[in-house]
């Protein structure tokens, strides 16, 4: 699972904390706008209801989203999260709306508020309380990728806006405009609407598994074409559940690869994205045959003379590599390395399939390979191919890019001359 159970218990510890932080300020409200006459904080008290409303859901949608799957869930219950998002904005949206009927009605027929001062100190108090709020819970839904924080994080932020309305509604009703108690309650409404009619169309979209995050579905893609042996990752999919992604893509293999080879690299694939993307919760890895379209070759050779050098015989003990990048055309570059390892006693044929695989060879063609250095990159997902001792390097260049050369079956091929991994 991309996120801890200590992660999960901090968004219950941000649910209760809110809780507690609007009950105490919707009471208040409620008491002031009731004994003031004031509509604008009444709202206020009944946005402030929703919210509680809103963060019973949160709490018991995280509860619900921590039972690990069952039978009948196999994919878990992450989704409750985005039903009780959506449950919330339908909440939201019926509040606001019979919030601005009343403004309507209030802006008809203006009623003074008795106590603006009272008004005025119960909203100022509130803004900087909500703010704070706001931007604690918007870092834990952040942290978690929790659709139901962020949406109560842009609600709290919404009702900062209401505060500093309802404070200059209290201010226009001192001053001998009461009506604009009624426009000021009509301002908090639509904000409200609008916070609901967003978290509503965001639920919607994530039950119909639309796609969000477009970059994140490129990052995905680079996270598997990294993996050595990975020729191209196509069909990436990604479908929201919860703070979590469930995932599909297809990876591209050398049309050779042994079975066995090709899912251990399907593994690989799933450890690197998910290491990469935590919100990533499972990735179906599909495997496809196919061929690269380009090439990274060494070749090992006698002498430091480009495609003109001759292939050395001897794989451990050969003076120089010669590096090619084969394209659809053929050889387009090339540059030569000595060999690491020349003179070294042990580990010589450990020090050439480092060197190799530091280069990002993606193919060997080589006269004798030893047992050792063989399966090492074989298993590392380099091809091996079967070239002559002596042979020029542009013709098994060309070769290669025909397609003509043979598979390296291993082995030295000649007895007392097996190049050990630790020889």
């Amino acid at each position: 699972m991309g996120l801890d159970a200590g992660v999960f218990e901090r968004g219950e510890k941000v649910a209760k904390l809110g809780f507690a932080a609007v009950a105490f300020m919707g009471a208040v409200k409620g008491v002031v706008g009731w004994y003031s006459g004031s509509v604008s904080l009444l709202a206020q008290a009944v946005d402030s209801l929703t919210d509680l409303i809103s963060l019973v859901a949160v709490f018991a949608g995280m509860r619900l989203s921590r039972r690990p799957p069952s039978e009948r869930f196999p994919y878990g219950y992450y989704r409750a999260e985005t039903l009780v998002s959506l449950a919330i904005s339908v909440v939201i949206l019926l509040t606001g709306g019979g919030m601005l009927l009343e403004s309507w009605s209030r802006m008809r027929s203006p009623v003074p508020v008795s106590d603006p001062l009272l008004v005025a100190l119960a909203a100022g108090l509130s803004a900087p309380a909500l703010l704070a709020l706001s931007g604690y819970t918007e870092s834990a839904g952040e942290e978690m990728n929790s659709q139901a924080l962020m949406s109560q994080a842009a609600d709290f932020k919404a009702d900062v806006y209401s505060s500093v309305v309802v404070l200059a509604a209290a201010g226009a009703s001192w001053l001998g405009y009461p009506f604009l108690e009624g426009v000021a309650g009509a301002v908090i409404s639509v904000l409200v609407v609008r916070v609901g009619a967003s978290m509503a169309w965001q639920g919607l979209l994530f039950l119909m598994d639309a796609v969000e995050d477009p970059d994140m579905l490129l990052e995905v893609k680079h996270l598997a074409e990294e993996v050595r042996g990975v020729t191209a990752a196509t069909e990436v999919r990604l479908r929201r559940s919860g703070p979590f992604c469930f995932g599909e893509i297809t990876i591209k293999v050398d049309e050779r690869l042994p079975v066995e080879q090709a899912h251990r690299l399907s593994h690989e694939v799933e450890s690197r994205v998910k290491e990469g993307a935590p919100s990533i919760e499972s990735l179906v890895v599909h495997v496809e045959p196919g061929e690269r379209s380009r090439h990274k070759v060494a070749v090992p050779t006698t002498m430091d003379g480009g495609l003109g050098s001759t292939v050395s015989p001897h794989f451990g003990v050969s003076p120089f590599f010669i590096f090619v990048e084969v394209g659809e055309e053929g050889a387009e570059r090339w540059y030569t390395r000595r060999n690491p390892a020349l003179g070294a006693e042990k580990g010589r044929g450990k020090a050439i399939t480092d060197f190799l695989l530091e280069e990002d060879v993606t193919t060997l063609l080589s006269d004798e390979v030893g047992e050792g250095p063989f399966h090492i990159l074989r298993d590392s997902f380099v091809e091996l191919y079967k070239v002559t001792g002596g042979s020029v390097v542009g013709e098994v260049i060309d070769s290669f890019a025909e397609g003509t050369l043979p598979l390296h079956e291993g082995g030295s091929g000649r007895p007392g001359k097996t190049e050990d991994v630790s020889s």
